[in-house]
């Protein structure tokens, strides 16, 4: 009688740790802003850009909003700006080292478009397209996002938390 009754403590025990795992522990506030990202960028692993993007966002923009890096193969958080970055092409500026183009004189065009989702709620899209160069701290880069920030939470001004 007791092995069966361990047994099904056991069993028990496993299931309400496979569920409890399936569920997020803690779910971000209403205030968070997830910011994810597909696609490249000269320079940036999307680890290093999703950090960047949102390093940027919450400069540019102030309280009540707070913006984080997307984690790899995390669900999809209710209030999120999605990144997609696209290369339309690439240009070698003159210049040269040794007969090889130089990786500073090389401009790419990218298009940009970010989607933002409130509650799990499209509210609208910003395209652009900039010109980027190689380096990490690129000021179309960091132009782009201030534009995009600005369109998305300044000019639309999205429901507050």
């Amino acid at each position: 009688m007791a092995g069966i009754i361990l047994t099904t403590a056991i069993i028990f025990a496993f299931f309400a740790t496979d569920a409890a795992a399936a569920t997020p522990s803690a779910s971000p506030d209403s205030s968070t802003i997830v910011v994810e990202v597909s696609g490249t960028v000269p320079g940036y692993t999307q680890a290093q850009l999703a950090g960047y993007l949102a390093s940027r966002m919450q400069e540019e923009i102030a309280a009540p909003w707070h913006f984080v890096a997307s984690q790899p193969a995390g669900q999809t958080a209710p209030n999120r700006a999605v990144w997609f970055f696209k290369t339309l092409r690439k240009v070698w500026k003159g210049g040269s080292h040794s007969g090889f183009p130089s990786p500073a004189n090389l401009e790419t065009y990218l298009r940009a478009e970010v989607k933002l989702y409130l509650n799990g709620n499209y509210q609208m899209t910003m395209d652009t397209h900039p010109s980027v160069g190689d380096e990490p701290d690129d000021k179309a880069l960091s132009g782009m996002v201030h534009d995009a920030a600005h369109a998305l939470f300044i000019e639309n001004r999205p429901e507050t938390p």
